[in-house]
């Protein structure tokens, strides 16, 4: 590989550990804050079932609850996701642009 190859396919990986890193952790607090919400609220219903306090229709009404807990948490993590995606992509393309020559 020539030394001009091996110097873009560094600076590629530098760009995309860069911006993967830094989106990386956001995912991880993000994941980390819901979960825990969603592992309460699981946790407040099994008590609530277990004690008496919630009957079957409210069991009903309080897992539709954790249904869009769980639904929302993962279309936030997918919105996330593809917008870090579409970040290093367009970190990626300006690079080589440059490196053609191309002012983008």
């Amino acid at each position: 590989m020539g030394e001009n190859v091996t110097a873009i396919i560094t600076e590629i990986k530098n760009i995309s550990s860069g911006i993967l890193n830094k989106d990386l952790t956001t995912v991880r607090g993000f994941s980390e804050r819901q979960l825990e919400a969603i592992a309460k609220q699981t946790a407040l219903i099994q008590k609530g079932v277990a004690s008496g306090d919630i009957d079957e229709d409210l069991r009903e009404f309080f897992l539709d609850g954790l249904e869009a807990m769980t639904r929302n948490f993962i279309n936030t993590l997918k919105g996330i996701l593809i917008v870090t995606i579409e970040k290093l992509w367009n970190a990626i393309i300006s690079f080589l642009y440059k490196a053609v020559g191309v002012v983008v």
